[in-house]
């Protein structure tokens, strides 16, 4: 049978019906290939560390300490509904929930008084227009009218309702950049896990501000295929950018774990260490592993999830944006040959990599640059991001900005240099104000120059 076009359009506008007693795919975060890599000894705690803290796609989770706004929401017991004996979940009509995302299935529940009081319940169904939630029946959960409880991640659930929709078909179910359509993507889309954001207004070693995100998803990136999702509300367009941020701590609270580990109980260092040459046995390097992860293992978690928490929070604060000094230099024929000189001199070197005329080929795309996480050659000429992409140098003639063009864009480019990339940052010790703002002159006059 000839499958045509017609039957394509069939399929996008009809889905596919599940046939009942069919076993859907468990539906799970990704773990890093680097995780996968260690000894299934030490990636196992890894593993299940990052699902209590974090859940998983369908029964998110949250816990103490993280900068994003989950939006707990409080609720009291108005009725229970009688079940049969062997009936596995318990109904209960509530109040309190009127003005709650509508989508609360899969949430934890926290009892915050009666019988189950401190106990934690996973929401099984939810009607939105009754008010009726099913939890799972046990002994300690006895719901009572009058019974108060909590119910958590409800803002973090409609960000990642949102995210599923319309980023992540691209960016993958973990913020991983391998989503569905990123095999037809130049460039691909951004992996969210290592936390780094190319355009910011932030200074070099600080992570993005949320402003920076929520505009990012307004506006897309110019040159790529990131759209601007400007018909999305402000509160919708927060929170995507709240999941985002969570699925960003989420990786990197991994990569933290992964690299405490890595050096010493890699499968690869495995290997080595009860090799002959290594001298030591497996159960010898089982036992350290084992009394890591029972002494030190914990601080580790929490050290991981503090710090980068903490990196976070301080994005947001008013230090870590890059201001100017003074008021821009204005856009004069003598401030551009200011601009132009800087740019072709030894100081700046910016003609290495955009070339002597700003089109983005300049000696450093002919060279086999290093990867600074492995230490060897790139297979291909060129520079790279940290992602292991190549990437071509802006061929600045095009006007083509994608952190922005407004002036101030292109001043912090220069200032604090881009994220995740070889472009380097021109701050107070390498440039006075008035130099940079020469070469934001100089730059946003070459698309229109001969």
């Amino acid at each position: 049978m000839r499958f045509g076009y017609r039957d394509f359009i069939l399929l996008l506008l009809f889905p596919v019906i599940t046939i009942a007693g069919c076993e859907q795919p468990k539906v799970e975060f990704i773990f890093s290939e680097k995780t996968n890599e260690l000894m299934p000894a030490a990636a196992k705690p890894v593993k299940e560390a990052l699902v209590r803290e974090f859940g998983n796609p369908l029964a998110l989770t949250q816990f103490e300490g993280l900068p994003t706004k989950f939006g707990d929401v409080e609720g009291k017991v108005k009725s229970v509904e009688s079940t049969g004996a062997d009936a596995p979940l318990i109904r209960f009509q509530t109040t309190g929930l009127e003005n709650a995302y509508d989508k609360l299935q899969g949430l934890p529940l926290e009892w915050t008084s009666g019988k189950a009081q401190g106990q934690i319940s996973r929401i099984k169904e939810y009607n939105f227009e009754t008010g009726i939630i099913a939890v799972e029946k046990s002994a300690e959960i006895d719901p009572q009218p009058g019974d108060t409880f909590l119910v958590e991640c409800t803002r973090l659930q409609f960000g990642r309702d949102l995210y599923n929709r319309h980023c992540m078909h691209c960016h993958g179910m973990s913020g991983e950049g391998t989503g569905p359509t990123s095999r037809y993507l130049n460039p691909p889309p951004r992996d969210f896990r290592l936390g780094i954001y190319k355009y910011t207004s932030t200074k070099s070693t600080d992570k993005a501000q949320v402003h920076d995100l929520e505009r990012t998803v307004k506006e897309g990136i110019a040159g790529t295929y990131m759209p601007s999702f400007k018909l999305l509300t402000n509160d919708e367009v927060s929170a995507i950018v709240n999941y985002v941020i969570w699925l960003s701590i989420r990786g990197e609270t991994e990569k933290k774990l992964v690299d405490e580990l890595f050096l010493d109980y890699s499968q690869e260092t495995f290997a080595e260490r009860t090799s002959e040459a290594g001298g030591e046995t497996p159960e010898e390097v089982n036992e350290e592993l084992k009394e890591y992860m029972e002494l030190d293992f914990p601080d580790t978690l929490d050290f991981a999830t503090s710090s980068v928490a903490e990196a976070w929070e301080e994005a947001n604060l008013e230090e870590a944006l890059v201001i100017p000094e003074s008021p821009r230099v204005p856009d004069s024929p003598e401030s551009r040959e200011r601009g132009r000189k800087l740019y072709l001199s030894d100081k700046t070197k910016c003609a290495t990599c955009h070339g002597p005329q700003g089109r983005g080929n300049g000696s450093a795309t002919q060279d086999f640059w290093t990867n600074p996480v492995t230490n060897e050659k790139y297979p291909n000429r060129g520079l790279h991001d940290i992602w292991g992409n190549q990437l071509p140098p802006r061929d600045l003639h095009r006007g083509i900005y994608r952190g922005g063009r407004r002036p101030i864009d292109i001043y912090r480019r220069i200032f604090a240099g881009i994220k995740g990339t070889p472009m380097p940052a021109f701050g107070p010790s390498a440039l006075t104000d008035e130099e940079r703002w020469d070469l934001v002159n100089y730059v946003m006059s070459l698309p229109y120059s001969k």
